[in-house]
């Protein structure tokens, strides 16, 4: 019996049609060469509860991380004198360090797929603490740069990628604020354990300091355990048709469709480069959840064969935590099965069913302490929004999902409408580390698709500019404004106001950028940054130097806050994860030239030419993507006026 086609329903700007849909033939995720059946794993937030426990855990854990990764400059005269070694020379150490846990995103979301938040938060304390332990042994810069540098950010990269995302998925409505709340402790750990290291450092030196570091990462592994796994839904859409077999072929030239249907028709979309390489389509080529489920019995009059319309299942697994489904739980599970079938009453081609799995029955403190098993079949990377950390209500799709329901909100109309499908085969691996789920998401942070539009290499131009001036004043300003005679009571404050009006930086401008274009935002607030860096060598009066830090610190704080809402205001949110992932790599980039050409400018020229050369990177890189928008928008025009807005469907009877 030939295979059958899942229907979809394909959105456009202008209009909406209808258009069978199905998934590329893949030698990793098909058996036999057949086509496999779509599917589509969704979670329900629990908005409130326990989430904030997730809160408070992913703050301390970020407070952890980033309060150890951005102070390494309280840390550089001891290690300087103890290793005999210039302190120019040093900070290349965290350079790398800091250039790892940037570059490693793209890596670290492929494992928080395949084995979710939680084993890689407690895996990424085990690797971070063991390098920095390891790290106290070190007796030469070369052992340094292996554990103190790589293994230690990649550690961190785990750490900060699981903690920075998991509290997305708690929250639905009141997610900015959760998000907000768990980021501010980057700031505020850089706040307070700057001038904690320098009084360390200076008390035991910098390998007790490492010790305690390797100490504090340790709790992060406790912290981890928080990230329990959200309960979640398996939905699966089947429809009997025995009398057509439909295949897709996506909008093409005429000399394309032309060789297309000579093709097999196990033929469809083409893989892209990078799709080859990691061998797994990107989330671009599966529809969302919404439109699996979405009843699509309605065919064009002009497709041959029977019109009458076809039989529709749908299936919802509930898929429960080994902790099992607490009482709130089960009560979302009633009233998504009741208000889903009061919905599709009217549907009669639809028929809907609810499995629950039976829960394994475990312990409170056996939860607590177990390293609970990832369910297998949650793909959390396979959001469109995974990324986004912006008001909810901002989104088109958010937006969409409020004015469909014709009911109450159960919290699963969003959550169908950003989560992409997957294969059943891919729900169904169980072995193996770079599985269908792991490549697949690399496939889509890693995709070149992006790269093609000059927009883009603008966006990441800036990136990298902004990054290599980004680094500087974390490492370099204590020492020198001790060198410049500045009491060194007051030196070791000066990243502590930095971290503390990062913070509220992060609170003013993020809510800022609800109501003005995140883009003007970002281009102000760096050429701020960068500009008063540069001004910061005009005078080393006490007060003129606190300012300094606190308008760096504020301004900067836009880096983090406001990427993900630049990036889906000129590109769309569907493709926020590939932005990002390409975006994280020009970042990392970026961060390890940093101190490298900065150390050589000090040597060379001494700190003012350091400080006035990573001022001028971040203005810069601030003021080069002024056109991005406009360049992006007249991308988008010739891009539409070169493809024909049809599809075709080839139909075997």
């Amino acid at each position: 019996m030939p295979p059958k086609p899942i229907l979809v329903k394909n959105e456009t700007k202008k209009s909406t049609i209808f258009t069978p849909s199905r998934v590329v033939s893949r030698p990793d995720n098909l058996e036999g060469g057949e086509e496999t059946e779509i599917a589509a794993q969704i979670s329900v937030p629990q908005e409130g509860g326990y989430g904030w426990v997730v809160v408070a855990a992913a703050f301390s854990s970020i407070f952890i991380l980033d309060g150890v990764a951005f102070t390494f400059g309280s840390l550089l005269i001891d290690m300087s004198a103890d290793l005999n070694m210039p302190i120019s020379t040093l900070p290349l150490v965290n350079s790398i360090a800091v250039a790892i846990y940037f570059m490693c995103g793209p890596l670290a979301s492929a494992l928080i797929n395949r084995f979710g938040f939680r084993a890689c938060a407690m895996s990424g304390s085990i690797i971070s603490s063991f390098s920095l332990l390891t790290s106290y042994f070190s007796t030469n810069f070369t052992s340094l740069c292996v554990f103190y540098g790589f293994f230690a950010g990649f550690g961190y990269c785990l750490i900060n990628m699981a903690s920075g995302l998991v509290v997305g998925f708690y929250f639905e409505k009141l997610r900015s604020i959760a998000l907000a709340i768990a980021t501010t402790g980057s700031s505020l750990g850089i706040m307070s354990l700057s001038p904690l290291n320098s009084y360390l450092s200076k008390l035991a030196g910098w390998r007790a300091t490492t010790l305690f570091h390797s100490g504090l990462f340790g709790i992060i592994f406790f912290l981890g355990m928080a990230y329990q796994p959200l309960l979640s839904f398996t939905v699966v859409k089947t429809t009997e048709d025995p009398t057509r077999t439909v295949t897709y072929l996506p909008n093409l030239s005429a000399a394309a469709l032309k060789a297309s249907a000579s093709r097999t028709k196990t033929e469809g979309i083409m893989p892209t480069a990078t799709e080859r390489l990691f061998g797994a389509a990107s989330n671009s080529n599966f529809p969302t959840a919404a439109a699996v489920v979405e009843d699509a019995t309605t065919i064009p009059s002009t497709q041959p064969g029977p019109s009458t319309a076809t039989v529709s299942k749908i299936t919802l697994t509930a898929n429960a935590p080994q902790g099992g489904i607490s009482p709130r739980q089960l009560k979302q599970v009633q009233s998504i099965m009741s208000k889903t079938s009061v919905q599709d009453k009217t549907k009669k081609t639809i028929e809907l069913n609810v499995n629950v799995e039976k829960p394994k029955k475990t312990s409170c403190w056996g939860r607590l302490c177990h390293w609970e098993e990832h369910i297998p079949q949650s793909r959390p990377m396979y959001r469109d929004d995974v990324f986004y950390d912006g008001k909810l209500e901002k989104l088109p799709a958010y937006q969409k999902s409020v004015m469909d329901t014709t009911t109450e909100k159960t919290g699963l109309e969003y959550q169908l409408a950003v989560s992409r499908a997957a294969t059943a085969v891919d729900l169904r691996e169980r072995r193996g580390v770079f599985t269908t789920a792991a490549r697949r998401v690399l496939a889509t942070m890693m995709d070149p698709k992006l790269l093609k539009r000059n927009s883009f290499l603008l966006l990441c131009l800036a990136g990298f500019l902004i990054y290599i001036g980004f680094l500087v004043p974390y490492v370099y300003l204590q020492i020198r404004n001790e060198s410049a005679g500045l009491p060194a009571e007051h030196c070791t404050l000066f990243v502590s106001v930095v971290g503390f009006s990062n913070a509220a930086g992060r609170l003013i401008l993020g809510a800022l950028a609800t109501k003005v274009e995140p883009l003007k935002i970002f281009i102000v607030a760096l050429s701020t940054a960068g500009i008063s860096t540069m001004l910061s060598n005009l005078s080393f009066n006490l007060y003129f130097q606190y300012l300094y830090c606190f308008l760096f610190g504020f301004f900067v704080s836009c880096t983090a806050s406001l990427r993900s809402l630049i990036i889906v205001s000129i590109y769309g949110l569907d493709n926020l994860t590939n932005a990002t992932g390409i975006l994280l790599l020009f970042q990392g980039l970026g961060t390890f030239f940093s101190t490298l050409v900065a150390g050589m400018l000090k040597d060379l020229l001494g700190f003012s030419a350091a400080f006035y050369v990573a001022g001028l990177f971040i203005t810069i890189g601030a003021l080069i993507i002024i056109p991005v928008k406009g360049m992006s928008c007249k991308e988008e025009k010739e891009n539409n006026k070169s493809q024909k807005p049809s599809s075709t469907l080839k139909t075997i009877k």
